[in-house]
């Protein structure tokens, strides 16, 4: 059958039938709930032999095969949809190493639910996507949201902006929305990133003027101490005139912090990255990985 539209799966924790684990190959039973959503919410069961449906312009049954298809693709590849999205409690989860650094009371290896619970209304909360499957005649099967934007992914990425809201309520209890700041040691930041791997934050990264480097070197020898490492690099601008850059690392056999005084070859912008050194390690070969077989399968 040739099936002619596009088709989105959304998994989320309000479908309670496919809530476990995925252990054996899909049927055309547990294509149902995702197929019910689609319907609106009405039942719509994928194993009898007229499915009856309320939306599109294909048959039910053509849909519940395309479900299908894309729930054993993903089990085949060892993709647990049902679970992408299942946020583990922080009382489960790995505590964070004791030596790990901390800045602004995140402290790296901590879990996510625990992350959430101080940061209710970041990128982490608004950026989480239910997986999706996709279907058309013109891309086929294709899982999406699997890479970097559900709970579990081994690389979940998010950015703040140095623009975001602030909400306060007023004396007469109505909610007033101003704009917000993102800031590190009362500094203006540009925008903050923040990486997580099955739930356990790594990564932290801020972005900034480089007007405001000297106050963050200051803070940050101040809190963490004196540089393990320290480097100048003279570079120079497009007119050829030279400037003198410094990178700042501190190291404590568990994780890493680098303060840039130059950010991605602009003179103008500096960056301070902090990692969790074995999950970073492991996410960044895990990624270069994929990049050589994407160029390999291109060849």
């Amino acid at each position: 059958m040739r099936i002619g539209f596009a088709v989105v799966l959304a998994t989320t924790l309000a479908i309670a039938t496919v809530g476990q684990a995925q252990t054996t190959r899909p049927t055309l039973a547990d294509a149902s709930p995702y197929v019910t959503k689609m319907n609106g919410g009405r039942p719509v069961d994928c194993t009898a032999p007229k499915v009856k449906i309320g939306f599109g312009s294909g048959r039910g049954e053509g849909y519940c095969q395309a479900v299908l298809a894309d729930l054993v693709k993903a089990w085949e590849n060892g993709v647990d949809i049902p679970n992408l999205d299942t946020l583990t409690p922080a009382d489960k989860m790995p505590a964070a190493p004791p030596a790990a650094y901390e800045l602004k009371g995140d402290k790296l290896g901590s879990s996510m639910a625990e992350y959430l619970q101080k940061h209710p209304d970041d990128c982490v909360k608004r950026f989480s996507t239910p997986p999706a499957v996709h279907r058309s005649v013109f891309t086929g099967n294709q899982l999406e949201h699997t890479n970097y934007e559900h709970v579990n992914a081994l690389r979940f990425v998010c950015e703040n902006s140095g623009t975001g809201q602030q909400i306060t309520v007023g004396p007469g209890a109505e909610i007033m929305v101003a704009p917000g700041k993102l800031s590190l040691a009362n500094a203006n930041m540009d925008r903050e990133q923040v990486e997580f791997s099955k739930q356990r934050l790594y990564f932290v990264a801020y972005y900034f003027n480089q007007d405001s480097f000297p106050l963050l070197q200051i803070a940050f020898t101040q809190k963490f101490g004196a540089p393990t490492g320290t480097t100048q690099d003279v570079v120079q601008n497009k007119l050829g005139a030279q400037f003198t850059r410094s990178t700042l690392t501190w190291k404590n056999g568990v994780s890493t912090i680098v303060l840039s005084e130059m950010s991605a070859g602009d003179l103008t912008k500096s960056q301070v990255v902090m990692v969790l050194d074995d999950i970073y390690n492991a996410a960044l070969q895990r990624h270069d990985t994929e990049i050589v077989k994407a160029i390999q399968s291109d060849m």
